[in-house]
């Protein structure tokens, strides 16, 4: 009669070798034999496992050490199954906590970019590495693991990295944008892109494979001179053009100031041509510009007057006729005693009463 004694299936088991501190495999898979009742394994402190018992029932383990069969219905079936198939086996998937698996990644063709301050479409590619961490073990066994007998790195570097550059490209271009960030402050912002830009990959990945992007690590992005000097030739056209509408505008402001003023001097005639006068001698491009608005509307300003008493013709720029003396300006008259500004035809002042026809003459 042969007994048998308890046995306890441990990660150490399985086929390849794999040492239990190696954090660069993502799954180890042991599969053992049940004899007992009483049988159990081991899952080190280091992994979490996945146990599928008999080809179909599955349960999540932590560390520690877990009989095989828990209750009383449990080993009522493994009896049965046992009964019909002479042996009971189970696989232990074993999946580490923790990785140290680096990938590094590369975008295999350039894509395209719209520089917002240029508005000039280039091409551009990346590359760097991030660090594997498993997030969510039951979907990471679910999309990885599957009946994958092992862990092969090449395998699933290529099928992972596949989605994760397929990703990085709408993701990118959204960090950029968000940031504002055109194609000359790419250099300057690795560090800032590549935090955001794995921080939302890693939440992708997280939920469809259980797979989290740690440390997620931007080395370079580049671009061809061809498009670099094409954008600069842009951003400088841009800001060529920026400065002629820059003095459009200020030309038009003016226009409209010099307008509104002539607007209120309407039934002022004199102060208005005056103002015209004074414009054409301080800002001849401004005074043609409004000249061009106004056209026939203003009345010309005459060169020579004749006084109201005498006839005599005399100059705009006179303020006595030169004839018989009268008053012809129309600029107010300054009292020379008390210095009060007066109607241009007043004959004494207005505060202290002096005379201002002998003053004037």
């Amino acid at each position: 009669m042969c007994f048998r004694r308890k046995q306890i299936i441990k990660f150490d088991q399985n086929v390849e070798g794999v040492s239990s501190d190696n954090r660069s495999v993502l799954f180890v898979r042991v599969r053992g034999e049940v004899h007992r009742k009483k049988d159990a394994f081991e899952v080190p402190e280091t992994h979490v496992a996945y146990v599928i018992k008999n080809g179909g029932d599955e349960q999540f383990y932590k560390s520690g050490i877990h009989r095989v069969f828990n209750g009383k219905n449990e080993i009522k079936e493994w009896k049965k199954w046992k009964k019909w198939k002479n042996k009971s086996t189970i696989d232990v998937i074993y999946i580490p906590k923790e990785t140290n698996l680096i990938i590094p990644w590369g975008t295999p063709v350039k894509f395209k970019y719209r520089d917002f301050s240029s508005s000039r479409v280039i091409n551009i590619g990346a590359n760097g590495q991030f660090r594997i961490e498993i997030k969510n073990p039951e979907q990471f066994r679910r999309k990885v693991v599957g009946p994958l007998q092992k862990f092969v790195l090449k395998d699933f570097q290529k099928e992972f990295l596949i989605d994760v550059i397929n990703e990085f490209r709408d993701v990118f271009l959204r960090v950029v944008k968000e940031e504002k960030l055109t194609y000359d402050e790419f250099d300057a912002n690795l560090k800032l892109i590549g935090s955001k830009v794995g921080k939302i990959l890693s939440n992708m990945f997280e939920g469809s494979w259980g797979i989290g992007l740690a440390d997620f690590y931007i080395k370079e992005i580049f671009i061809e001179e061809e498009d670099m000097n094409a954008v600069e030739e842009s951003a400088a056209e841009r800001q060529k053009q920026a400065k002629v509408d820059a003095e459009e505008k200020k030309k038009h402001e003016r226009l409209k100031e010099i307008l509104a003023e002539l607007e209120r001097l309407e039934d002022k005639q004199w102060e208005r041509e005056k103002y015209l006068r004074q414009l054409e001698l301080q800002d001849k491009s401004a005074y043609y510009e409004v000249m061009k608005v106004i056209g026939n509307h203003v009345k010309p300003v005459p060169q020579v007057l004749k006084c109201p008493v005498c006839q005599t013709e005399y100059k705009a720029t006179d303020k006595f006729c030169p004839h018989c003396g009268k008053r012809v300006s129309k600029d107010p008259i300054i009292c020379p005693v008390c210095g009060r500004s007066n109607h241009y035809d007043a004959k004494f002042c207005v505060n202290c009463g002096k005379s201002l026809v002998e003053g004037e003459k």
